[in-house]
């Protein structure tokens, strides 16, 4: 009879460690929008999340016959968030709060500034927020967590309306960000378990 044991990779490995799934996942804000504003509502209506990309420069080091590389500068390219507009508007409101905070658009005053001539955010701490991207088990355990910072929104796209579809209005975001960190969660589920997950 065939178990797990007898699944795997010959001189690698016995068993089959599972996989994170791309269903279980959280993302939570810091400082998003108008002091005081429920970032959650935001959280509680993400549907689609992209994880940090990471790109390095390459620097040729060109010799008499040959052409070496090596790592130069890095990129962190932007994360791309998809929420469903909510019918109460909650979440739309954060989002409408963090769009004064980079620029006065909306015509309400945020932290006190009155919005005349489209002012702008003087610096980037005064409208910069942080992101936190957990991967869960499925149940609470986080696996996997990516800390953004310096981020801000660098594109919306509100979505088009349809009177032949019957589907969520969704709202996409471009999210800029400065640095990401993985934090290092353990050995992952396993460890926490006491061994090695199988599938």
């Amino acid at each position: 009879m065939s178990t797990l044991s007898n699944f795997g990779i010959p001189g690698v490995g016995h068993g089959i460690l599972h996989p994170k799934l791309k269903n279980k996942w959280r993302v939570t804000f810091a400082g998003l929008g108008a002091s005081g504003t429920a970032h959650k509502d935001v959280s509680m209506q993400a549907v689609t999340v992209t994880r940090p990309q990471l790109e390095f420069e390459e620097v040729a080091i060109n010799r008499y016959n040959s052409t070496a590389y090596v790592a130069g500068k890095h990129t962190w390219s932007p994360m791309n968030l998809t929420i469903e507009d909510d019918i109460t508007g909650k979440a739309t409101r954060v989002l409408k709060a963090q769009y004064d905070k980079q620029q006065h658009l909306i015509g309400i005053s945020v932290d006190g500034r009155s919005g005349d001539w489209l002012s702008t955010g003087r610096t980037g701490s005064d409208y910069k927020f942080g992101v936190k991207l957990e991967q869960l088990d499925g149940d609470e355990a986080v696996v996997e967590t990516w800390i953004l910072e310096g981020v801000w929104i660098q594109a919306v796209d509100h979505g088009d309306l349809d009177y032949s579809a019957s589907e969520a209005a969704t709202i996409a975001l471009t999210l800029r960000f400065d640095h990401a960190r993985a934090i290092d969660d353990g050995a992952g589920l396993g460890t926490a378990l006491g061994g090695t997950v199988q599938a």
